[in-house]
């Protein structure tokens, strides 16, 4: 393979190893100023994203599967894990706002434009990493929305046919990102010309290649074909452009950045009722997990080491009270807050949750200063410290119903 493909060798024999080990990380390519982030779950190509123009090559990706942006982020709570992107879509796809079809094709066009840029630079580096975080890893798991395997292949030879076939004039990574403007000059003899002049509004220095393209609605070969005879006439000229508005809030950030953002999970088969608990609990700032999979539940707990549990009654297959008690036996889960969430408020029902060693009991109808109340009590009191029963057990701080508000409950 020539020297202008020494990365796209690279990054291809790192994702081949990637996939066949069914590995979980971040590849990070690194080629000045590009620095791309490629995760991956279990061998499975999540999210590509970078940190150039990271706004407009999702909004690119949008309009590639006709999805407004407006639409699939307006109204919902902040972001609990980056990358944002893949927050977003998992989202919408679990919520039944866009199918799984059109959410891959949106990571598609995002690892594209990275693979095409990488290709361009031939000194790029390919490391890997771990992740600190386990977020991601069980959003995948939940939403099943990843770049299939075999998808990977056919990305890579898009990415090197795409560079290959770019003008050779000027280096592709220094101008693919630019703004390109055509300058002509009226001739009406020549029907080039008139045809290059009718394009002016086309090209006018505020949209990229890839704006182009997509403006179009052609093959990338098509608008390359066309690139080519103008860099021919040398008729292109290049203008820096700046990313669109700022990213989407993460609740991750905070004043000080070695502080660490307490993380609140929530077990219940209710989509309904992890959409409203991530909206309470986002909003306050603290990060959310929403696990709809009983069985599997317990797994990513183990990963995610979250900060405080809620959990749901009524599942099937495993109820809240039997998943308690497995939470229980694992010994860095032991001292966790646990609130057990239910429809029904009784005695024997709080009894029930003080045998499994939950930390508090909710009623579903609770509005949402009442969980936030829970939430904050069991962070800030909770600790290994805390007082015992005489069977050395946490006590359980039973929940108190206020007045209802207007504000609407959990099991809206």
């Amino acid at each position: 393979m020539s020297t202008q493909l020494a990365a796209l060798l690279a990054l291809a024999k790192a994702i081949a190893t990637i996939s066949h080990n069914q590995a979980s990380g971040t590849l990070v390519v690194s080629h000045p100023p590009y620095l791309w982030q490629f995760e991956f779950v279990e061998g499975d190509l999540a999210c590509v994203t970078g940190n150039q123009h990271r706004v407009r090559r999702w909004r690119r990706a949008l309009f590639s599967q006709q999805v407004d942006v407006v639409e699939l982020t307006s109204g919902n709570a902040p972001i609990s894990y980056n990358p944002w992107e893949y927050a977003l879509l998992s989202r919408a796809v679990l919520a039944g706002r866009l199918d799984i079809r059109r959410a891959q094709g949106i990571l598609a066009s995002l690892a594209l434009e990275a693979i095409t840029l990488i290709a361009c630079h031939p000194q790029a580096r390919v490391t890997w990493k771990a992740r600190a975080s386990r977020l991601l890893d069980c959003a995948v798991a939940e939403s099943g929305l990843f770049i299939p395997a075999d998808r990977h292949q056919e990305l890579l030879k898009e990415a090197r046919n795409l560079q290959q076939g770019l003008p050779s004039h000027h280096p592709a990574g220094e101008w693919l990102d630019h703004g390109l403007r055509l300058s002509v000059t009226p001739t009406p003899q020549d029907s080039r010309q008139r045809t290059a002049l009718s394009l002016q509004p086309l090209f006018n220095g505020r949209r990229t290649f890839w704006d182009i393209a997509l403006k179009l609605n052609q093959p990338l070969s098509f608008t390359t074909r066309m690139l080519t005879y103008f860099f021919n006439a040398e008729t292109i000229t290049f203008e820096n452009l700046e990313d669109f508005e700022p990213q989407p809030v993460l609740t991750t950030a905070t004043a000080n950045p070695t502080e660490r953002v307490p993380l609140v999970a929530c077990i219940d088969d209710s989509l309904a009722v992890l959409q409203r608990m991530e909206q309470i609990v986002t909003a306050a700032g603290y990060r959310f997990c929403g696990l709809r999979d009983s069985v599997q539940a317990l797994t990513h707990l183990i990963e995610l080491q979250p900060d405080v549990i809620f959990l749901d009654v009524v599942m099937p297959v495993a109820n809240g009270y039997e998943i308690c008690a497995q939470i229980r036996r694992v010994k860095s889960l032991e001292q966790t807050p646990i609130v057990i969430l239910t429809g029904r408020d009784g005695a024997f029902d709080r009894v029930r949750a003080k045998i499994v060693h939950a930390s508090d009991f909710l009623s579903k109808a609770s509005d949402n200063n009442r969980i936030l109340e829970v939430v904050e009590r069991q962070l800030h009191r909770f600790s290994p410290a805390a007082s015992t029963t005489s069977t050395g057990t946490p006590d359980m701080l039973v929940a108190h119903q206020l007045v209802p508000s207007a504000m609407q409950p959990l099991s809206a």
